[in-house]
């Protein structure tokens, strides 16, 4: 669609809608020094909301283009991908021997459903200019859908950058700051990045299943003072207002 078609649907601070290339700046990345935007365009989907609450951070409705069958089929999609991110919720907190009851901090979860693109990168790439800078995700699990084309690397514990080859029978799972945090650092968070230097069009579908946003996060196995209890909703909120500018104070 037409760069003003798409921007009739830009995000907002309810982070839903069109996000405009180079429009975040992963400026909390604890892997590099980010001062570039990130060189992507993409789509977000959250939990579909009736209306937006001021006491619950990121609620509200989502925001569709007038593109026939699209909402009925991310829609679709998401409601799938709610239920496999709860199904393997549970067996990672099984794993921890954490309760059933522990699900509670999921109900309703916090979800992003992304349609990434991501251009070729320029010839001459300067170091610091990533189609996604290096990060790690903000909550629990992190489900990947991609095309063929490669981009995508982890840090190894040996401090080197390894690929992530495409697989289409498969998603890459990514275990998020929250889920790092429940685990008492037994689960790490996988630090990743992005820089498409195929020379092609890259598009990728994450989908982020998170506490819901009045949860307090803290180990629920192994010493508990090494990660102090936080509210996922306020980290959330200082994460997203400095790396978005949809979302600094100024724009709401």
């Amino acid at each position: 669609m037409p760069e003003d078609v798409k921007r009739k649907v830009e995000v907002d601070y309810t982070h839903r809608g069109y996000i405009p290339m180079a429009a975040s700046t992963d400026v909390n990345s604890d892997f590099a020094k980010v001062t570039k935007p990130n060189q992507s365009s993409s789509f977000m989907m959250m939990r579909e909301d009736a209306v937006a609450s001021p006491d619950i951070y990121l609620s509200g409705p989502n925001k569709w283009p007038e593109l026939v069958g699209f909402r009925e089929t991310l829609e679709r999609y998401n409601n799938e991908m709610c239920v496999l991110g709860a199904r393997m919720m549970r067996i990672a907190l099984r794993s921890l021997g954490a309760s059933e009851a522990t699900m509670e901090m999921f109900m309703p979860a916090t979800t992003w459903l992304r349609l990434l693109h991501y251009p070729p990168a320029p010839a001459q790439r300067p170091d610091d200019l990533y189609g996604s800078a290096p990060h790690t995700d903000f909550g629990a699990l992190t489900f990947l859908a991609t095309d063929d084309v490669g981009g995508l690397r982890v840090l190894a514990a040996d401090g080197s950058w390894i690929d992530v080859p495409p697989r289409a029978d498969a998603f890459v799972v990514n275990v998020g700051d929250m889920l790092h945090r429940m685990s008492g650092g037994v689960l790490r968070s996988t630090p990743h990045r992005v820089i498409n230097e195929t020379g092609r069009e890259r598009y990728s579908c994450p989908f982020f299943f998170d506490p819901h946003v009045s949860a307090c996060i803290e180990p629920l196995v192994g010493e508990k003072t090494t990660f102090p209890p936080l509210n996922f909703g306020t980290f959330l909120r200082g994460e997203l207002e400095a790396s978005y500018e949809a979302h600094k104070p100024d724009t709401i």
